[in-house]
């Protein structure tokens, strides 16, 4: 029996009207929809010509001795590891795989709290203990700066400390803490100061895990000025990036990277081996192999091209009145910015009176037909790579330049420009400071209630609420709504953001538990 009422366009007629467009996508994938300049004659092939499964010849990626084997050394020889796996679920798998392989289940870990919600997820399944460090906050745009690396030292020696006891002998550096992990570049493209963090990690043996999500095309930028280093080149143990965030390759794909002695590589492969499916796409592991060697020679000219264009949009962006454009600027006026990613393409719109992020996505999307990556109360996100064409920077460019003289003359009309501290009313900060009754495991094996969201204050949640994305938490389960947090919720959903993570889609009920828990303790 037919079910469908009326027939309506499926999702690959969607795709299809979408791909023949106008719209321009300043989101990811890296590759925007267009094909690798390779020279490979007639393009990639009919995908369902080439999907297969593990027959004989074609290697396999959880036991990779051929074909495979020799890409991923190939992929390790050009991002300097000592070895690297392809992942086909994404760096989330990679993130899982991570942190279970730096860590004893119920052990302890030191954390941006800035880090994506896989980073937590990892955390509860393998019943961790999370120690938080909270990211400098570059305020001009109410977006996060990078992690002190004294930050990481001190909360370091703090455990060392706990772990001694009476004794007081820290001598040894032993911490309960097994691993540091933190987000660089983060969404924005702020880099923190890698070396001093895995620096202040290997003084106590534990190891540096860099969620490089965002870094993938960092490697093939050797011959540009303005683009940052890799976490491999400063000392960090294992690198995660999503290739097909800012380079031309499918989504879901992502490469993990080991370099030193403090990571079992084992235990990587057999974790990999659990968190990635039995059933790899070939699709997936052709199209990561075509475009790594795509960057590693014609791509790295491109990169050049590429930076060229980058400069020649901020030059024009220099006559905004009203919006303002992050630029390389924060690098030398917050510490905690040891670098900065010009790929990311951060529009605020502080400066306005009564027009905030939201508004100016749709004004991108309904006028411009240009889609933005990410969008916040308070400014967005344009994702480039180096698959952008002149074009699609020509328009954006000239759409924010057409907006910014709205906006100005608007309000020389009469109306008074929002000092730049100001924001809307509990929009202020994205990472709140909640307390910890419970642990995230905990917290999730509980007994729960459900409680309408503005009745939260000062019961403890089962449940993750943020935004997405980026998908960085606002709480997490185990920690105390306050006024403060459920102020801040409820102005993102009347900005009309994504608030996500509660069971209720609509994040008017909040499972909480139903017994406060306690606070957990160290060593």
């Amino acid at each position: 029996m037919n079910y469908r009422k009326e027939k309506q366009p499926g999702l690959l007629e969607r795709l299809t009207e979408y791909a023949g467009s106008d719209a321009y996508p300043f989101h990811m994938p890296g590759h925007k929809r267009r094909e690798i300049p390779d020279g490979i004659p007639g393009g990639f092939p009919d995908p369902y010509g080439i999907d297969i499964t593990e027959i004989d010849g074609f290697d396999n990626l959880h036991h990779a001795e051929g074909i495979l084997k020799d890409a991923m050394e190939t992929v390790a020889a050009i991002y300097g590891a000592d070895r690297s796996w392809y992942l086909v679920n994404g760096s989330t798998c990679g993130i899982l795989s991570a942190v279970f392989a730096a860590t004893e289940n119920g052990g302890k870990i030191l954390t941006a709290r800035n880090c994506h919600k896989a980073v937590y997820h990892a955390i509860c399944l393998n019943r961790l203990e999370a120690e938080y460090l909270y990211p400098e906050e570059i305020t001009e745009f109410r977006i996060n700066g990078g992690i002190r690396a004294e930050d990481v030292r001190k909360a370091l020696e703090k455990d060392a400390m706990r772990c001694a006891g009476n004794s007081g002998d820290v001598r040894g550096k032993i911490t309960k803490i097994q691993a540091v992990l933190i987000t660089s570049p983060t969404y924005e493209g702020v880099v923190s100061d890698i070396r001093a963090i895995a620096d202040a990690a290997h003084e106590y043996g534990i190891p540096l895990i860099v969620d490089e999500a965002h870094g993938a095309h960092l490697e093939y930028a050797d011959q540009c000025h303005s683009f940052p280093k890799s976490a491999l080149e400063y000392g960090a143990d294992i690198v995660i990036q999503s290739l097909h965030k800012t380079l031309p390759c499918f989504t879901q794909t992502a490469i993990l990277h080991v370099k030193g002695k403090l990571v079992d590589q084992d235990r990587i492969s057999r974790y990999l081996s659990m968190f990635q499916t039995s059933s790899p796409s070939y699709l997936f592991m052709a199209g990561m192999e075509r475009c790594i060697r795509y960057m590693d020679g014609d791509g790295r000219n491109e990169m050049i091209r590429y930076e060229k264009r980058l400069e020649r949009f901020m030059e024009r962006m220099e006559g905004l009145q009203v919006l303002e454009v992050l630029d390389r600027e924060i690098c030398g006026k917050y510490r905690t910015v040891a670098g900065w990613d010009p790929s990311k393409i951060v529009v605020s719109t502080m400066r306005a009176e009564d027009f905030h992020g939201e508004e100016l996505a749709e004004t991108l999307r309904r006028k411009y037909h240009l889609e933005m990556e990410m969008t916040a109360p308070e400014y967005v996100i344009a994702m480039t790579s180096l698959m952008d064409t002149e074009e699609g920077f020509e328009r954006l460019g000239t759409a924010l330049l057409e907006i910014d003289g709205v906006l100005r003359r608007r309000m020389e009309s009469g109306r008074k420009e929002k000092a730049a501290s100001e924001t809307p009313e509990g929009l202020e900060s994205k990472l709140s400071h909640p307390v910890r009754r419970m642990l995230i495991c905990e917290a999730m094996d509980a007994d729960t209630e459900r409680t309408a969201f503005q009745d939260t204050v000062g019961k403890v949640s089962a449940e993750f609420v943020y935004l997405y994305p980026p998908g960085i938490p606002i709480i997490a389960p185990g920690e105390v709504f306050t006024d403060a947090i459920v102020e801040k919720i409820m102005a993102y959903k009347a900005a009309g953001l994504l608030v996500q993570g509660p069971a209720d889609p609509d994040a008017d009920v909040i499972l909480t538990c139903q017994t406060p828990g306690f606070v957990h303790k160290g060593c």
